[in-house]
């Protein structure tokens, strides 16, 4: 049987694993050309989401490949592509 001392030391230490693993996503919401862009990247994809409630736009996510969408005013222009190793980008534009 475990000592309570070590089951204590091993449940700090998988903790401090956890919380080291979680890498929070640096993502960024800002509001610009007269909409609301939501971007940034985590440790699995990139993404570029914009608003925009009068002008059809979009939004393109650049990491291991490259998603690109059109929206119509008033609605969200949602990509997401897999991160790659460098150069992942996010881009936003107020016309189609």
């Amino acid at each position: 049987m475990m000592s309570l001392k070590r089951v204590v030391k091993m449940a700090a230490v998988s903790t401090a694993l956890v919380v080291a693993g979680a890498t929070p996503a640096l993502a960024t919401v800002i509001n610009i050309g007269g909409g609301t862009w939501d971007y940034g990247a985590g440790t699995a994809v990139v993404w570029s989401d914009y608003y925009h409630g009068s002008k059809c736009h979009g939004s393109t996510s650049v990491g291991a490949y490259i998603d690109s969408d059109e929206e119509a005013a008033g609605g969200w222009s949602i990509t997401q592509a897999e991160v790659a190793a460098s150069g992942n980008e996010s881009y936003y534009r107020t016309s189609c």
